[in-house]
């Protein structure tokens, strides 16, 4: 792996991350369910996408970052969803600015890796 490679797959954990940190704090301290538990269980559901992409996106080759281009789209749409009521505009913004940048990310990674032949 040379460094752009590198440097495009640790900034493309640092948006993935960042989705993550966003979602938990949405689901933790601004919009909690009655039960810590169902807290914890629906956050687990919406970031399971993350948590399969994320151990993929280090690993060499261009599974991961297909991967999280494609996972991504769905926190784009989730994010859109969020910009359209007022009460969540401001976690749909930043959904959609870390979904959209993951993807970016992901998809330089793709056309910069090497083909395998």
């Amino acid at each position: 792996m040379n460094a752009q490679t590198m440097l495009l797959r640790v900034t493309l954990l640092i948006w993935v991350g960042s989705l993550f940190a966003l979602l938990g704090l949405q689901r933790v301290f601004v919009e909690p369910l009655d039960s810590l538990a169902a807290t914890i269980a629906v956050f687990v559901v919406q970031v399971a996408p993350l948590l399969f992409v994320a151990p993929q996106a280090i690993r060499s080759g261009a599974n991961g970052p297909l991967w999280t281009c494609l996972v991504t789209l769905l926190y784009f749409v989730h994010g859109v969803w969020q910009w359209s009521d007022p009460a969540t505009r401001a976690f749909g913004v930043f959904e959609v600015i870390f979904s959209v940048g993951a993807f970016v990310n992901g998809w330089i990674l793709l056309k910069v890796m090497p083909r395998a032949e």
